[in-house]
């Protein structure tokens, strides 16, 4: 700790030149750095020598809850002069966004949970917030036409953290990519339109009926190639498609168009035919059947407590 999106990632910082205070979107996300055994280069994916399959989120309940409650996020007010923390907001998860100070002793900071609220300089008071229906990663600026000053942020969830962190990518609460620009001043009156629903295919996945060999090969290379886009352990975001509740996991045909032949190389998913044979591909598409089946284990016993508990 910190893993490789640090302590503090590329969200800006802020400076606050009356009070001498450095404002930080500050986060706590560990990482296993695991070696990969016999590890050789390859011509595509990510050479960076970790075994992500070794280091994969277990489906276990328990393990799962303390890796949450583990990974932070806080916006943390710095004093550059004494070197110690003047006061910190916290938050529900990583992944918060930049900050922007201004001379009337306010800070703005959007969030992973999809708020953009306002702080007081001095003593981190939240002033005022806005239900942005999205994740705000960038920092908002501010600017003034005729006498009249506006704050502006570019609102929208991606990035690093929620495309990579699996089960951990929706610790500040659920949240989807809703790209706008949102714009504010005093006396404002503008509303967004309703939140659209949360649109998620279920989990019902074909059964997993090949052997522990098969789903362990699978692993390996689903960490090496395709995981930093599609999740640790296959646990996917609302940013790119979660594989465990993909259409093509019941069809080696189509799964082998998308994974071998590049059919959505125009979306943005590239061949791996360079660097995996097919029966590696379908080695892939098991180990995803496999996970979606743990998943779907655990969420139907989750609600059987629930319905027992009512």
């Amino acid at each position: 700790t910190p893993g490789p999106l640090g302590a503090h990632n590329w969200h800006p910082m802020a400076f606050d030149q009356k009070s001498g205070l450095v404002f930080i979107p500050a986060q706590e996300t560990a990482f296993p750095y695991i070696p990969e055994t016999n590890w050789k280069k390859a011509k595509q994916g990510f050479n960076t020598g970790f075994d992500m399959a070794s280091g994969a989120m277990p489906a276990d309940p328990a393990i799962r809850s303390a890796a949450a409650t583990a990974t932070k996020g806080a916006l943390i007010a710095w004093d550059p002069i004494t070197q110690k923390e003047r006061w910190r907001v916290q938050h529900q998860g990583p992944w918060n966004g930049g900050m922007l100070a201004t001379a009337g002793g306010l800070v703005f900071q959007g969030n992973a949970a999809g708020e953009f609220a306002a702080y007081n300089t001095s003593n981190g008071k939240k002033l005022w917030s806005f239900a942005a229906q999205t994740g705000v990663v960038a920092s908002a600026a501010t600017y003034s036409i005729k006498g009249e000053q506006y704050v502006a942020v570019l609102a929208g969830w991606g990035g690093a953290f929620p495309i990579t962190a699996g089960i951990l990518h929706d610790d500040g609460g659920p949240v989807r990519n809703i790209s706008r620009l949102l714009v504010f001043k005093l006396g404002g009156k503008a509303k967004l339109p309703p939140m659209p629903a949360l649109s998620e295919s279920p989990l019902d996945p074909p059964p997993s009926k090949v052997s522990t060999a098969v789903i362990m090969q699978g692993s390996k290379l689903f960490g090496r190639y395709c995981g930093v886009c599609h999740g640790d352990a296959a646990v996917g975001s609302t940013v790119l498609p979660d594989l465990r509740r993909s259409g093509s996991l019941g069809d080696a045909k189509t799964w082998d168009t998308i994974v071998q032949g590049g059919v959505l190389k125009a979306n943005g998913m590239a061949s791996f035919s360079n660097v995996m044979t097919a029966a590696e591909s379908e080695s892939i598409r098991h180990y995803v059947i496999h996970r979606a089946n743990e998943d779907k284990a655990l969420e139907q016993k989750a609600k059987g407590t629930k319905v027992a508990m009512k």
